[in-house]
């Protein structure tokens, strides 16, 4: 399960060069061919190998972890290398990242784990509820020398929004992984059914509230002695547009006079609308 690709480890302006990267992320080969033609037949000969070994290496990593599944019952749907921009660098500076997506969980490894144990141990661990596709490019066709072919991600946390942008070697490895992710996104908020959080609206303490199929609904919290009584009850339909501070602040347009929404919400709860009204 090695990591074939180019101009990661070293700089490769004549485009002449491929990089093996060993699974356990410690040892790297850089092959270099007379041209840049020999170096892409080189390149696309390994890789395609390499793609061929994934089902099976699938297959052994299901085995491995035996009836239990991926850290409690999570199925890997698909896994791979990609190339994952360091965070905070200036320069554009790309790192070996292992990504495994699950039913529920998009799971980022620093290498391929050897023991069972260390699959309950990502560098990263991301609800897909709360993850989205924000960038995938380039478009249709055959990329331009040079142009990455790249994907990025957001997630709401706890600590605030986390992005993640990856690269991908080859367009048929692009589209397969934006699709699982997409796909991905849209069976978790089905698998949910309903998600609801606590929220601030017009100075009074409320729960908003997301449903699978009945849409949005925003309810004052219980008094003593009191029911919860329905502020507001909107279908999926109904909404126009929605935007956000990326932060806490919520704004949603259901249209009309009373159709205007805005709440102060918990971060991941952003993420988990969004996922939850494109799958509706």
């Amino acid at each position: 399960m090695c990591f074939v690709t180019r101009s990661l480890a070293l700089a490769d302006p004549e485009s002449r060069q491929l990089e093996i990267h060993s699974p356990d992320a410690k040892h790297t080969v850089v092959l270099r061919g007379k041209d840049s033609a020999t170096a892409q037949a080189w390149f696309s000969a390994i890789h395609a190998t390499v793609s061929d070994l994934l089902t099976r290496v699938i297959t052994e990593v299901r085995e491995q972890l035996g009836s239990t599944g991926l850290a409690g019952g999570r199925e890997i749907r698909h896994l791979g290398w990609l190339a994952e921009k360091v965070p905070g660098d200036s320069e554009k500076r790309w790192r070996p990242a292992l990504v495994v997506l699950t039913e529920k969980d998009l799971l980022i490894y620093d290498s391929m784990p050897r023991r069972k144990e260390a699959w309950f141990s990502p560098v990263h661990t991301y609800p897909l509820l709360a993850t989205r596709l924000v960038h995938s490019g380039p478009g249709k066709g055959s990329p331009q020398a040079g142009m990455d072919l790249s994907f990025a991600t957001r997630t709401g946390t706890q600590q605030g929004i986390e992005t993640h942008l990856f690269r991908a070697e080859v367009s048929r490895d692009l589209s397969h992984w934006t699709r699982s992710i997409v796909q991905g996104c849209h069976d978790s908020a089905e698998l949910a059914v309903e998600i609801s959080t606590a929220c601030t609206y017009k100075n009074q303490e409320c729960r908003l509230t997301i449903h699978y199929e009945n849409g949005f609904s925003v309810t004052t919290e219980p008094q003593e002695g009191a029911f919860p009584k329905t502020v507001i009850q909107a279908p999926y339909e109904k909404l126009k547009t929605s935007s956000d501070d990326g932060i806490r602040m919520l704004y949603l347009d259901f249209g009309g006079k009373d159709g205007e929404l805005n709440t102060v919400t918990e971060n991941n709860l952003l993420f988990d609308l969004k996922v939850t009204c494109l799958k509706s």
